[in-house]
């Protein structure tokens, strides 16, 4: 998120005309990417599972098959989007001056797609035996490539400029990372360089297709939120990928407290301990809570500093300002329902996630943003409210399930 971040801020004060182009050409690639990422949940939560079961060997066969599901994903999603190009806006009615230049950039970041899900891979691998810092280290790495590149490309070409960035630094962090797990002092101990053995593909599979669904659905209505913003015009898609683009990067706290979250109540599971899973679940709602309040209250607080950071055209800034509160409000909702699905799959209950996302974002979303944005006229104040009820639903629901199930074995448990 903080090369999205860096992307968002050098075209809008670069080629700030460019930043629907942008907006629009992440939007598919985002749920492709999304999706491929949930469907890797199973790595992270399996191999977690076998350290707590004191079969560290499972926990390399795990990461093992999960880069072969992470090259197949990838290059199908990225030849999907190559393979549809303009079609993927213009279905949605976005006008072909629009259209063609986000494609552009849409395929620029496709070919990044398998790269970034090799690393999600790798990183799920060394959360899951408590080595965090390595995919920290190289992702920080990975900024400072992207933004290099941002500073020489952006200039001379734009939105595809910055797209190209962000397939170098994907190149490195993946490349990077995966040789570090290679020469592990304990490879021997996690079974890294010997055959894949531990969790079959359809058990990875179990766990990742229910969140690949889960989280792609999600995606998906958001990137359709950004089609929504497409049809009232350039500025409305500008402003909503600002707003959307910050909520994005505060989601990733949330999103570090769901991997946390995960990785201990799996551990608890694999040694049978429904105590320790249950405390490890609401230990991270709770840090979840206490974070987004500070963060939502600081966003409020420097709204026009930010905007004007992400963009140079001041009348820009000043609607991004004006609905900061807004976005500031959706934060611990959606954070919290990002945590509670983490736990919940952790436990064995994969599905149960899955459909509440389906119904929140999929179906209640979209409906409530086109009646409040378009029918209604509230513009992109209308599609930031439509994201805070299906938030609300979401967690709401999610929380219910995962207190209501606090003192009964799961079926993994079992």
């Amino acid at each position: 998120m903080g090369m999205g971040v860096v992307d968002v801020i050098m075209v809008g004060q670069l080629k700030p005309e460019e930043l629907p182009y942008q907006a629009l050409g992440w939007a598919p690639t985002g749920v492709f990417l999304v999706g491929g990422i949930g469907l890797l949940t199973g790595v992270q939560v399996l191999a977690a599972r076998a350290i707590g079961a004191e079969q560290p060997k499972n926990a390399g066969g795990a990461w093992r098959r999960g880069l072969v599901v992470a090259a197949l994903a990838g290059a199908v999603t990225s030849a999907i989007t190559w393979l549809l190009g303009e079609r993927l806006f213009t279905v949605f009615g976005i006008a072909p001056e629009l259209a063609a230049p986000a494609t552009r950039v849409a395929r620029v970041l496709a070919l990044s797609i398998p790269l970034q899900l090799l690393y999600v891979t790798t990183a799920n691998f060394l959360e899951a035996i408590q080595k965090p810092l390595a995919s920290t280290w190289a992702m920080l790495g990975a900024n400072a490539v992207n933004l290099a590149m941002n500073v020489a490309l952006v200039p001379a070409y734009g939105a595809v400029g910055s797209a190209w960035s962000t397939m170098g630094a994907r190149l490195c962090v993946a490349i990077g990372l995966m040789f570090y797990v290679w020469r592990l002092a304990e490879a021997e101990h996690y079974g890294i360089r010997q055959p894949a053995q531990g969790p079959s593909y359809r058990e990875l599979l179990q766990v990742g297709v229910a969140a690949a669904v889960s989280q792609a659905a999600e995606a998906g209505a958001f990137s359709g939120m950004t089609m929504l913003a497409g049809r009232l015009g350039a500025d409305a898609v500008s402003v909503y990928q600002i707003l959307l683009n910050l909520l994005a990067v505060v989601f990733m706290l949330s999103l570090s407290l769901s991997s946390a979250t995960a990785v201990l109540t799996s551990a608890a599971v694999g040694r049978g301990d429904l105590s320790g899973a249950s405390r490890a679940s609401f230990t991270g709602l709770s840090l979840n809570l206490l974070l987004m309040l500070v963060v939502g209250v600081l966003v409020t607080v420097f709204a026009g500093p930010i905007a004007r950071t992400y963009t140079a055209n001041l009348s820009l800034a000043g609607v991004v300002a004006g609905l900061m509160w807004l976005a500031a409000l959706g934060m611990w909702p959606d954070g919290g329902q990002a945590v509670a699905s983490a736990a919940l799959r952790a436990r064995g209950d994969n599905w149960f996630p899955t459909a509440s996302h389906l119904f929140a974002y999929a179906a209640v979303m979209p409906g409530v943003a086109y009646w409040l944005s378009e029918l209604q006229g509230r513009g992109v104040a209308g599609l930031m409210l439509a994201i805070l009820i299906a938030s609300v639903l979401s967690f709401g629901v999610l929380l219910a399930r995962l207190w209501g199930i606090r003192g009964v074995p799961s079926p993994a448990e079992r």
